[in-house]
């Protein structure tokens, strides 16, 4: 079982722990030698690392190995950062990747039924037997458990699909009751549906990558696919109620540019956008004030997914 993880290093004991290595990179210090600058993470958080000197080691690690790393946590330019003394590859036996990713800080069981339960609280029909046909599928449930949304931007945790998608089936219901006009079925259909080809567009066992289908096909494409074929699987499936669930999946990103083959055609798509970039930018916003809770000033760093500085909330009354 893991021991010490990098929220818990302090500058005053040694480092004795194991981490993924998230990047590594040979470089040559001012003075000739080469050293190893590394990205070291588990499940809270991440830490720049130096080897020094690292030509005279025998190394057998690659990114995306764990390691057992021993050193001294020391800050440089205002940041922590992790001097090795001693760093080889864990064996495959005592490795537990859930130590290794950010994770969800809610539950996924519990994630799991809460949707579940909304789902069969729908009415009888077809879009409720869709919804149910992939999201108990015994070969897409523990996927659903446990991919993230995203590599980085948004969500990019294990668990974080499961908690991006029960997100937005809560303000689909939000948003149905304040217009009664739209489809509430649609919407959640929509909701639940729109990112079902990231189960196999993302990689998540030894890093948070993109599959070689997810980089050829794409979720978008990846998930028409999936709900067409229970669609198919399902007797008589209503042909307009599929183009229109079709239509919400192929035009969930909005704009063209944006990847979306379609836009936005009728209400119920036009929810699913918004609601599911709304959700997605409010995310990648705590992630980004967590990550620079410590730096100083007014503003976090530059967000890459908003392409912008962010306020820090606890700036008030103009100070």
């Amino acid at each position: 079982m893991k021991q010490g993880f990098i929220a818990e290093l302090s500058p005053d004991r040694p480092v004795r722990s194991t981490f993924l290595v998230q990047t590594k990179e040979r470089k040559i210090a001012s003075n000739g030698s080469a050293y190893l600058d590394l990205d070291l993470v588990d499940s809270t958080g991440s830490i720049k690392a130096k080897l020094w000197d690292c030509d005279r080691w025998k190394l057998d690690f690659e990114a995306d190995d764990v390691v057992r790393v021993e050193g001294q946590l020391e800050e440089y330019r205002g940041a922590a950062q992790l001097k090795i003394r001693k760093i080889e590859k864990c064996p495959p036996q005592e490795i537990d990747l859930r130590d290794y990713f950010p994770r969800s800080a809610r539950d996924p069981e519990e994630m799991y039924a809460r949707l579940l339960e909304r789902m069969r609280r729908m009415p009888e029909g077809p879009v409720r037997q869709l919804l149910l046909a992939v999201t108990e599928d015994p070969a897409i449930a523990p996927k659903l458990k446990l991919a993230p949304a995203a590599t980085a931007f948004h969500h990019a945790y294990l668990g974080g699909l499961l908690e991006h998608v029960l997100s937005l089936v809560e303000l689909g219901d939000q948003v149905c009751d304040h217009y009664p006009a739209l489809d509430r079925d649609l919407v959640l259909a929509g909701l639940v549906l729109h990112d079902a080809g990231k189960l196999e567009e993302l990689s998540y066992e030894r890093g948070f990558r993109y599959s070689t289908r997810g980089q050829l096909i794409g979720h978008i494409s990846i998930g028409l696919e999936l709900v067409q074929s229970k669609m198919r699987a399902l007797a008589d499936f209503p042909a307009p109620l599929k183009n229109r669930i079709e239509h919400i999946i192929l035009s969930h990103h909005g704009k063209l540019e944006f990847g979306s083959p379609k836009e936005p055609m009728f209400p119920e798509a036009l929810v699913v956008h918004y609601l599911d970039d709304l959700d997605s930018k409010l995310e990648a916003m705590r992630s980004q004030y967590a990550s620079d809770k410590d730096r100083e000033g007014d503003f976090t760093s530059r967000n890459r997914a908003l392409g912008r500085e962010l306020l820090k909330p606890e700036i008030e009354n103009g100070k």
